[in-house]
C-alpha cells in the first residue's frame, strides 16, 4: 500500500505542475527500450538473470531542473535461486509496468544536453509466469523431479517499488540512462525475496 500511495501522490504532483504550466512547456513522447539484469533479494544461492524492457514514455518540465518521465513498458524478467539440500527455481515473469520518474537534469536547456539524476515509483501487474522448480535434495523420493507452473499460484501477481538512476541526455532525440530496482512486494506466498536488479535503457523522442 506504502508504494500505491507514494506512486499516486507523485503523479498528482506531477500532472498538476503540468497542467499549471501546459501553455509554457509541451509534452514530448518517444520510445524506451531497456535491458535488465535481475535477481532476489537473497544473500545466498541466487543468480542474476538477464531481461527486457520495451514501451512508450512521455516527458515534460515541471520546474527549475525538475522533469517529470511516465512510460508503460512490456517487461520480461527472470530470477533463479537454490537452497541446498532443498530445491533449484527458476522463474519467467512477463508483466504490464508503469513507471512515474523525476529526474533532476544538469545541463545546457538550448542543446538538451546534459547529466540527470531519477527517483522513479513503479507499479507491475503480472501477465504470465513459467516457474521450473526441481527437487534437489538427495534424500527426497522427488530427487531430481521438476515441476513447471505457468499459474499465479503462489507468485504475486503485483509488484511495486522504486528505482534510482543515473542518465544523459545527448540531444532533444537520445537519452541514455542506468538505473537500479528496489521491490516492496513480495515475489511469492511462501519466501520474504524481493525484486532487485539493474536497468540500462534508451530513449529516442519523437
Amino acid at each position: 500500500m506504502k508504494h500505491r500511495f507514494l506512486i499516486t501522490l507523485i503523479c498528482l504532483f506531477a500532472f498538476t505542475i503540468s497542467w499549471a504550466k501546459s501553455s509554457e512547456d509541451t509534452w514530448q513522447f518517444g520510445i524506451k527500450t531497456s535491458g535488465s539484469y535481475d535477481k532476489v533479494s537473497i544473500r545466498n544461492g541466487g543468480k542474476s538473470k538477464l531481461g527486457y524492457k520495451l514501451g512508450f514514455l512521455a516527458e515534460k518540465h515541471l520546474l527549475y531542473m525538475i522533469y517529470f518521465q511516465p512510460s508503460v513498458q512490456y517487461s520480461q524478467k527472470s530470477y533463479e535461486y537454490s537452497i541446498r539440500n532443498g530445491f533449484h527455481e527458476i522463474t519467467t515473469y512477463n508483466s504490464l509496468e508503469i513507471d512515474a520518474s523525476l529526474l533532476l537534469k544538469f545541463g545546457d536547456d538550448r542543446l538538451n544536453r546534459g547529466m540527470f539524476f531519477s527517483i522513479t515509483p513503479y507499479i507491475s501487474r503480472g501477465i504470465s509466469v513459467n516457474s521450473n522448480r526441481t527437487n534437489i535434495n538427495p534424500n527426497s523420493p522427488e530427487y531430481n523431479q521438476t515441476i513447471t507452473s505457468k499459474e499465479f499460484d503462489y507468485i504475486n501477481k503485483k509488484d511495486g517499488g522504486f528505482k534510482l538512476g543515473i542518465g544523459y541526455d545527448f540531444n532533444k532525440h537520445f537519452e541514455i540512462a542506468a538505473n537500479y530496482t528496489f521491490g516492496f512486494n513480495k515475489i511469492n506466498n511462501t519466501t520474504n525475496y524481493k525484486w532487485r536488479g539493474f536497468n540500462l535503457h534508451l530513449v529516442y523522442f519523437f
